[in-house]
């Protein structure tokens, strides 16, 4: 089996002979006309194969070149999504490796496989860790890409990370900002910047908070859904041993009290001095949250 570099290097270049009749459509969807390609795409043609490269298709050339409203175009003609290459890799392979993020999420969104592997095991995430896209690793993340598979060597996202895309892949990465996101309210930041690693990420200072210790401290009940939604741990202690649900209940926020309870948070939880939710509404006296 050739070196799965050597392949690469071939990847996007290589177009059929001047003879071939596909080769206007592959050349469009190269450059990127989507006039043109929307002239020449047909149920025949819309998943044929280049004679000269790796067998790809006109989504992996679109993909892999950044040509989002041309993938836009392919899709909606039935293109598909999950077609492999020589080397197994699909058009969402191809948009990782070169980074176009905006492609990257229009795949994902259609139904791309975030965790699908070429001949050699790796995955996009693999692709995108490797060189160094940072916003890609976040984009698979958000849709569920694992990042503990392992290539035919191996080797995790992780293990091949670029020094950009590594705190992605450990959590670190924009931990500060995700925590003043949560902490302010700045929801659509928040959204944009949480992935599975990093939405239970600890202050490193300080009380040692999580962003949903202080989104609940602070009553920002938009950002406790997302946090929620993202998967946020409603049972993490800070330094003090409290939980989300006691800030909440010590500052009388009704609300995310509710929201804290409904997501499974523990009444019962005790803090180091011993101290649950309930001891922290009763001596703030905050009676709603005492009916909870």
């Amino acid at each position: 089996m050739s070196s799965r570099r050597s392949i690469l290097g071939s990847a996007l270049d290589a177009l059929p002979a001047p003879t071939d009749p596909l080769r206007e459509l592959f050349e469009a969807c190269k450059i990127g006309d989507a006039a043109r390609v929307k002239k020449l795409i047909t149920p025949q043609t819309v998943n044929a194969r280049d004679t000269a490269g790796r067998k790809s298709t006109p989504l992996h050339f679109a993909a892999g070149y950044g040509r989002r409203e041309v993938v836009e175009i392919l899709i909606a003609a039935g293109a598909a999504l999950q077609a492999r290459d020589d080397g197994g890799l699909q058009p969402l392979h191809n948009a990782c490796s070169f980074g176009h993020a905006d492609v990257v999420r229009a795949l994902l969104s259609a139904g791309a496989a975030p965790t699908a592997r070429d001949n050699w095991g790796y995955t996009p995430l693999h692709e995108a860790a490797a060189k160094g896209k940072v916003d890609v690793c976040i984009a698979l993340l958000q849709h569920g890409a694992d990042p503990n598979i392992r290539n035919t060597e191996g080797k995790t996202p992780l293990d091949l990370a670029d020094p950009a895309t590594r705190p992605v892949l450990t959590g670190e990465y924009c931990a500060a900002e995700v925590l003043e996101a949560a902490r302010s309210g700045a929801d659509e930041r928040l959204a944009a910047l949480l992935t599975p690693l990093n939405v239970n990420v600890h202050a490193a200072d300080g009380r040692r908070s999580t962003p949903l210790h202080l989104a609940a401290g602070y009553n920002r009940a938009r950002a406790v859904r997302l946090l929620l939604q993202r998967g946020a741990d409603v049972h993490a202690k800070d330094k003090g041993g409290l939980v989300p649900l006691h800030n909440a209940c010590s500052y009388g926020h009704y609300e995310v009290t509710e929201l804290l309870v409904r997501a499974g948070a523990d009444v019962n939880a005790t803090d180091l001095w011993a101290f649950t939710p309930l001891h922290e509404a009763a001596s703030k006296a905050r009676l709603e949250d005492n009916s909870i």
